[in-house]
């Protein structure tokens, strides 16, 4: 075989690995039992969803303030593995991993108790981007990802998003004031 070629496949095979790293759910593709784990595993969009409400769980369980805490959030996970595992498209599992996620960020930021959230919410201000989003671009909810980034040097919190359209997906991002209260710039990428 030609060098050239055998550098042309060692470069595909660098690019699927990176492609395949960044998308990686939170358990073994390998080993997936169910028609749900496969479709995960074929849609890197629903892998990093995997991954980050992983992320978000073990966050909750381990800043739970006492253990009933600690056992309620494992509970309501295990009903939502059952629910998750009903899904019959992808489109029903990117909306039940966002509020599942959204759940979670509750239960870190404090207000899953119904008390009222220390500083800005991550939860609500991605339902927000999510409602202004699904408004712009004439979708419904669950066809509209957002993801909360975090807070800039300025103050601002950014909430990147994604649009699933009939064809593609068109990005955008919420920009919120300090308080996380408002939107202060809607931007489409």
């Amino acid at each position: 075989m030609p060098l050239f070629v055998k550098a042309c496949i060692a470069f595909l095979v660098l690019i699927a690995a990176g492609i395949s790293a960044s998308a990686a759910p939170s358990f073994d593709c390998a080993k997936a039992s169910t028609r749900v784990e496969e479709m995960i595993c074929d849609a890197p969009a629903l892998a990093n969803l995997d991954s980050e409400l992983s992320s978000a769980y073990k966050t909750a369980l381990r800043d739970a303030p006492w253990a009933s805490a600690n056992k309620r959030i494992r509970r309501e996970q295990e009903t939502w593995i059952t629910k998750r595992n009903k899904c019959k498209t992808k489109r029903c599992l990117r909306h039940i991993y966002h509020r599942r996620i959204s759940v979670l960020y509750s239960e870190v930021n404090g207000d899953a108790a119904g008390g009222e959230p220390a500083g800005a919410n991550p939860a609500t201000m991605m339902a927000v981007c999510r409602d202004r989003a699904a408004h712009i671009f004439h979708l419904r909810q669950p066809n509209v990802e957002t993801k909360y980034e975090g807070q800039r040097t300025d103050g601002t919190h950014a909430v990147n998003g994604t649009a699933y359209l009939r064809n593609a997906g068109e990005t955008f991002q919420c920009s919120f004031n300090s308080d996380g209260t408002s939107i202060v710039q809607f931007i489409i990428n």
